[in-house]
């Protein structure tokens, strides 16, 4: 299926997905959602200053533009620091496509050859791409990873991604101490986060998007930004009567919401 382009506020070029009936960034910038709703509240430049090392899993390859994106930011602030990186991707676009939203430079010629190859390996960072339903790939991966990019379509378009099942696969995978941030703010998002275990907070708003959601594996310093105090009871309530219905077993204790 052709997946048309589309120009972006900042610049930078997405795609229009025909089945998913969405674009694959927000209109606003692709480049700079990248930053904003994955670089900076996953803290990634943080944990490379920290530790010297960063391991991200990406959920969603896409276009490759959060790849792309986090590596320039890495490369410029914190140039000693390596990346280790897993990306899931359903279906891969051909490598021509993708080229057009990497730029030039060093970045596009080594996912050039991540794309080509599948994996890619260099002192500064490594990366492989396991295409297929990420609901399997999650099966084959070990982990842990410092930050999680939840970037499928949408809640609504893509509901498989968004179950309780997936977002506890990503929640034994994370590092104690790991971030995931996603652009949804879907009550059927932050529901299945809580019931996997995650504890959750108010995420970034980019561009003309409501603010998303950003999820830790127990607690991180700083805090998480909390949730309006209605939206946390709405959500509390709906979690217990939706466990208490369905007879799931309640989140463990590290489960919930980042209060005030």
């Amino acid at each position: 299926m052709v997946r048309k382009k589309v120009l972006t506020e900042d610049g930078s070029l997405t795609r229009f997905h025909p089945h998913y009936q969405e674009h694959y960034h927000s209109l606003s910038g692709a480049r700079n959602e990248a930053i904003q709703r994955f670089v900076v509240p996953c803290r990634i430049i943080e944990r490379a200053q920290l530790a010297g090392v960063v391991r991200i899993l990406d959920v969603g390859f896409g276009l490759g533009v959060n790849v792309a994106v986090t590596l320039e930011e890495i490369h410029r602030q914190v140039p000693d620091a390596r990346c280790e990186w897993v990306s899931l991707e359903k279906e891969l676009l051909p490598l021509v496509d993708l080229q057009e939203h990497w730029g030039e430079g060093k970045v596009a010629r080594d996912l050039t050859e991540l794309v080509s190859k599948g994996s890619f390996d260099e002192e500064f960072w490594s990366g492989r791409i396991l295409v297929g339903d990420a609901r399997d790939s999650l099966r084959s991966l070990n982990g842990p990873f410092d930050a999680i990019y939840l970037d499928p379509f949408s809640p609504a378009r893509n509901p498989e991604m968004w179950s309780v099942e997936v977002m506890r696969a990503l929640w034994e995978v994370c590092e104690e101490g790991g971030i995931l941030s996603t652009y949804s703010s879907a009550a059927k998002a932050r529901l299945a986060l809580m019931a996997a275990g995650w504890e959750i907070g108010l995420g970034p708003r980019v561009g003309r998007k409501s603010s998303g959601t950003v999820a830790s594996r127990g607690s991180v310093d700083p805090p998480l930004m909390a949730l309006e105090e209605k939206q946390r009871r709405s959500l509390e309530r709906r979690l217990n009567e939706e466990t208490g219905i369905n007879g799931c077993d309640p989140p463990s204790p590290a489960a919930g919401i980042n209060s005030p």
